[in-house]
């Protein structure tokens, strides 16, 4: 089944340039149920490259609709058929309408009225709408939708939409072609019948729902759930804002991840992909990117490195310390002691930090950083007993003193 979507997540790859990402993501879109919203400006082929995505689905119900204010309810959803409304039992003809789709493409969403708007809320979240008390529930997988801005919702007239917006759990920004070379092939493909891409590879709807079920049954480690914690709170750090809601419905996402890798257990190198998970503006970007590469790219090693920083502040605070009490002559034994054990306990709790690391990971390079770690802050704890002229006592027997 993965070999099948993998085929055609390639094929789109060489008929279309530099949509690697929103490829993806379509895919990840797909395998989770949730929802995309792709950003960038007109004539970036946002919209083509999730038709021809959608196009090598069979079997899936498909729908799509450039909206704007015009746009009625009934186009979306159906109208009410007047046989049934006269004879007192309401039914509503949902033929080809979202009612009966699978997958759905809703462009320039936006610039839907106030009672579309109000009604694709539920249907987002829910996926169920109700017309005349009669409740359907849609089939819907995925919804897609393409905008070229993000409204600013800090404008009272765009209340509605930050709402909408945030129904769309995953997020994309499209570039221009940036590769010359690819330009240059485009076009004079367009010249010729090369331009005609016929569709080589495709999935059922029925092998779809086979896929989802493998990637629920993706493992997630508790390392996992800690660098996902991690990341929450240094993005809040960073004034990032993530729901609670958001938070607790990353993993899906992950498993997809992990499950297009070809894994049966999540790494943290999966958490990556996040980043278009999390973003709500596009400056949020790059510091979501640098965060999840902190926490999920030699984690251990960063922590590491964080923690012997920290220890060297603290022996070269005590040193000076220490150096003018002993040149302004006012140094007792109560005050080296004093000034000792305040280092002693500081470097304990860096001590027990590289210890917990050590005891998290099972990867035999990252006990091996741990060690060497250990070490430093032992030869560093052996310095300062022997500056203060105190017998060295090794930090693992402090540790269980």
């Amino acid at each position: 089944m993965r070999e099948k979507l993998l085929a055609v997540m390639e094929e789109l790859k060489e008929i279309i340039a530099e949509r690697e990402e929103l490829i993806e993501l379509i895919a990840i879109a797909l395998l989770t149920g949730k929802n995309l919203f792709i950003l960038g400006d007109t004539g970036q082929g946002k919209s083509y490259v999730i038709n021809e995505f959608r196009k090598r689905i069979d079997g899936a119900r498909q729908y799509e609709r450039i909206l704007s204010k015009q746009t009625e309810e009934d186009a979306l959803f159906g109208r009410i058929d007047l046989k049934s409304y006269i004879e007192g039992n309401p039914k509503i003809i949902t033929k080809g309408k979202i009612p009966e789709s699978h997958i759905i493409f809703l462009d320039e969403i936006f610039k839907s009225n106030e009672g579309v708007l109000n009604t694709l809320l539920t249907v987002l979240n829910e996926r169920r709408y109700t017309n005349e008390d009669i409740t359907y529930d849609i089939p819907a997988i995925s919804f897609f939708s393409a905008s070229n801005e993000i409204p600013d919702f800090k404008d009272p007239e765009n209340e509605l939409l930050r709402p909408l917006f945030d129904r769309y759990e995953l997020k994309v920004l499209t570039h221009y072609i940036q590769d010359a070379d690819k330009r240059k092939n485009l076009l004079e493909n367009s010249i010729s019948d090369q331009s005609k891409h016929y569709v080589t590879n495709s999935f059922s709807l029925d092998e779809l729902y086979i896929m989802k079920k493998q990637v629920e049954q993706i493992s997630i480690s508790n390392s996992i759930i800690d660098a996902v914690d991690e990341v929450l709170c240094e993005l809040r750090r960073q004034d990032i804002h993530v729901s609670d809601r958001k938070f607790l419905n990353c993993i899906p996402v992950i498993k997809a991840k992990a499950w297009l890798e070809g894994r049966e257990k999540a790494e943290l190198s999966d958490l990556l992909v996040l980043v278009n998970y999390f973003w709500n503006k596009p400056e949020e970007i790059s510091v979501i990117e640098a965060v999840l590469t902190k926490y999920c790219i030699n984690p251990i090693k960063n922590q590491l490195e964080e923690i012997y920083l920290t220890a060297e502040e603290l022996i070269n605070e005590v040193k000076s310390d220490y150096g003018v009490m002993k040149d302004e002559g006012a140094l007792d034994i109560r005050q080296k002691a004093r000034l000792f054990r305040k280092f002693r306990e500081e470097l304990l709790k860096l001590y027990v930090a590289v210890v917990e690391l050590s005891d998290k990971t099972d990867i035999a390079s990252d006990r091996a950083e741990c060690e060497k770690s250990i070490n430093s802050l032992e030869d560093m704890s052996k310095e300062i007993h022997g500056i203060m002229q105190f017998t060295h006592v090794p930090l693992q027997e402090l540790q269980y003193a």
